[in-house]
């Protein structure tokens, strides 16, 4: 008789170990890059508004949030300017 498990166990180690590798590797990328996600507060600084602001642009579905309990995180893509006027005038204020 042929013991499938221990066939599918050998067959599956080096898939294992590769699977582990990659897992450690994905957790020191995860270790350098910054936040996916940053508080209200945070967003609304970055983008030199007031927090309000951040809150009514995520109403308005300009900015992507995401509840945590009672907090509310912004996506930090989506604090990138959406048209090329608002880059003009944001480099404008730069300048200024």
């Amino acid at each position: 008789m042929i013991d499938f498990a221990a066939e599918i166990s050998t067959a599956l180690a080096p898939v294992l170990v590769e699977l582990r590798a990659a897992r450690a590797e994905l957790a020191e990328i995860r270790a350098v890059l910054p936040p996916r996600f940053v508080s209200l507060k945070e967003a609304s600084e970055r983008m030199g508004v007031d927090p309000r602001t951040c809150v009514a642009m995520s109403e308005r579905g300009e900015i992507v949030t995401r509840r945590a309990g009672r907090r509310v995180l912004v996506d930090a893509a989506s604090l990138r300017p959406a048209d090329p006027s608002t880059v003009a005038r944001l480099a404008r204020e730069a300048r200024s």
